[in-house]
C-alpha cells in the first residue's frame, strides 16, 4: 500500500531517521523545485506500514478533538506511523489502559511528546504555505498601493496553515491522545500538565476543548494516592491554587483569536481571568501584604512616635507623641491614598477597551486582566490602522461592543479616540 506525500523539511526528516532506526526500508525520492530563484531539496517517502488495533484502542471515546478509524490510514508515511507507535501510542495506551494512577511522570512524558510532535506539524504546514513574497519591478511598485499587503500576505498564510492543520489526520490523532489522557479521571491535571496540553492544541489550531478543559482543571475530582479501588475528593474550584494562570489564558486566547471563533474567545476569558479562583489568587498574590502592611501600620507608627517624643523637650512626652503619631500616620496614608489611585486609574496601556463611567477602582485593579484580554479581542477583531478605527461593523463587532458594555466597559470611547481629545 503506497501513501502519499504528508510533511516535507525537518518534520519528515525526523520522522524517517526515528523509522530507519527501528529496520525500515524507505524508498526515497528527490525532486528539485524552484521557488524565489533559489533550489530547495523535497524528499518524498514512502512506504508500506499500517498501524492497527493501537490506535483504535485509544480511539474507541468520543470526544471534540476525536477522530474516526476511517480518517487515519491514507495519508500516513512510514515514518509518522512509526513515531506514532514507538514513542506515543505506547505511553498513552500505558496511561489510558493503567488500572489504577497512572504516573505522572510518565503522563507528563507522554504530553511532550504530543507537544514535540504537534510542533514540528505546526512547523511544517507553516513552511508549506509560505508565501514567497512580492516581485520588487516597477508593475508591481505600481500596484502595490495598500499599506498592509505585506501583513494581509502573512495573515492569508498562517489562515491557510491553520486550514491545513484541521484537515490532517496527524494533527487529529495527536489531538485526540492528548484530549483523552487530561479528560482521564485517574490523571491529576497539575499547572505543568495544563500548559502543556494548551501548547498542544495550540500548535494545532483546535482550541475548541480550552473552556472544558479549563473547568476541569477547577472542578476535576482529584483521585487518592494508594487507594484500591480508586477513591475520589471534590474539591473546591473557587480556591486559589485552582487558578489558571495568565501565561496560558494568553496562549489559549491567542490560539481562539487565530481560528477567528469570537464565542470561544469570551468562553476563554470567563474561564480564566474570570473565575473567582483567579481573583482570590490575584489579592493574595499583590494586595494580602500591601493591606497586611496598612493594618500594622498604625501599630508600628504609634511605636515610633513614642520613640521620637523622648528625643524632645518643648512638650511633655504623651502630647508629642499623639502629635507625631497623628503627623506620621496622615503621611502615610494621603501618600498610600494617592498611589492607590495612580495605580487604578493609569490607562496608558489601554487601547480600545476603557472602564466605563463609575466603576469602582477597586473593581479596576481586580478585573485589570479581563478588561486587557478584551482588549486584544477588540484589536485583533477590528481595523489595525488607526485613523479607521469606529468603521468597524457586523455581527460579530457588535456582539463584542454589547459583550464589553454588559462587563462595565466601554468599547472606542468616543472621547480616548485619536482626534477626539
Amino acid at each position: 500500500m503506497r501513501h502519499r506525500l504528508l510533511s516535507h523539511g525537518r518534520a519528515v526528516r525526523i520522522l524517517a531517521e526515528n523509522a530507519l532506526s527501528n529496520g525500515l526500508v524507505i524508498t526515497r525520492h528527490f525532486q528539485l523545485s524552484t521557488r524565489c530563484g533559489c533550489s530547495r531539496n523535497h524528499r518524498y517517502y514512502q512506504s508500506a506500514l499500517v498501524v492497527g488495533p493501537q490506535i483504535k484502542n485509544l480511539l474507541d471515546t468520543k470526544s471534540p478533538n476525536s477522530v474516526s478509524q476511517e480518517e487515519i490510514p491514507a495519508p500516513f508515511t512510514a515514518g509518522l506511523r512509526t513515531l506514532l507507535d514507538k514513542e506515543l501510542l505506547n505511553k498513552a495506551r500505558t496511561v489510558l489502559q493503567s488500572p489504577t494512577i497512572p504516573d505522572a511522570a510518565l503522563v507528563e512524558e507522554t504530553l511532550e511528546a504530543c507537544e514535540k510532535f504537534a510542533r514540528l506539524l505546526a512547523e511544517d504546514a507553516q513552511s508549506s504555505t509560505r508565501d514567497p513574497g512580492p516581485e520588487h519591478t516597477p508593475a508591481s511598485h505600481l500596484l502595490s498601493l495598500e499599506e498592509n499587503q505585506n501583513n494581509s500576505r502573512v495573515q492569508r498564510s498562517k489562515h491557510t496553515s491553520s486550514l491545513g492543520l484541521a484537515k490532517n489526520p496527524a494533527a487529529q490523532l495527536v489531538s485526540s491522545i492528548a484530549y483523552k489522557i487530561i479528560n482521564d479521571p485517574m490523571v491529576f491535571i497539575t499547572p505543568k500538565l495544563l500548559e502543556r496540553y494548551v501548547s498542544v492544541q495550540a500548535f494545532l489550531a483546535r482550541p475548541r476543548s480550552f473552556p472544558e478543559v479549563f473547568h476541569l482543571y477547577a472542578s476535576k475530582a482529584i483521585p487518592k494516592p494508594n487507594s484500591n479501588p480508586v477513591q475520589y475528593t471534590n474539591p473546591s474550584s473557587n480556591k486559589p491554587s485552582a487558578h489558571i494562570p495568565l501565561t496560558i489564558a494568553n496562549i489559549a486566547l491567542t490560539a481562539a483569536i487565530k481560528t477567528k471563533d469570537l464565542p470561544l474567545c469570551f468562553d476563554i476569558i470567563d474561564y480564566t481571568v474570570c473565575a473567582p479562583a483567579y481573583r482570590v489568587s490575584k489579592f493574595l498574590r499583590k494586595a494580602f501584604v500591601p493591606l497586611a502592611g496598612a493594618i500594622l501600620a498604625p501599630f508600628a507608627i504609634y511605636k515610633l512616635a513614642s520613640e521620637l517624643s523622648t528625643w524632645q523637650s518643648t512638650m511633655d512626652a504623651p502630647m508629642a507623641t499623639q502629635v507625631l503619631f497623628a503627623g506620621i500616620l496622615a503621611y502615610v496614608g494621603f501618600t498610600a491614598t494617592i498611589g492607590f489611585v495612580a495605580v487604578t486609574t493609569a490607562n496608558d496601556q489601554m487601547d480600545r477597551v476603557t472602564w466605563a463611567i463609575g466603576t469602582p477602582l477597586r473593581e479596576r485593579w481586580m478585573r485589570e486582566e479581563e478588561r486587557m484580554l478584551v482588549d486584544r479581542v477588540a484589536g485583533a477583531w477590528g481595523f489595525q490602522q488607526r485613523w479607521r478605527r469606529g468603521e468597524e461593523e457586523g455581527e460579530d463587532w457588535e456582539a463584542l461592543r454589547e459583550w464589553t458594555g454588559m462587563r462595565g466597559m466601554v468599547l472606542d470611547k468616543t472621547e480616548l479616540m485619536d482626534g477626539m481629545e
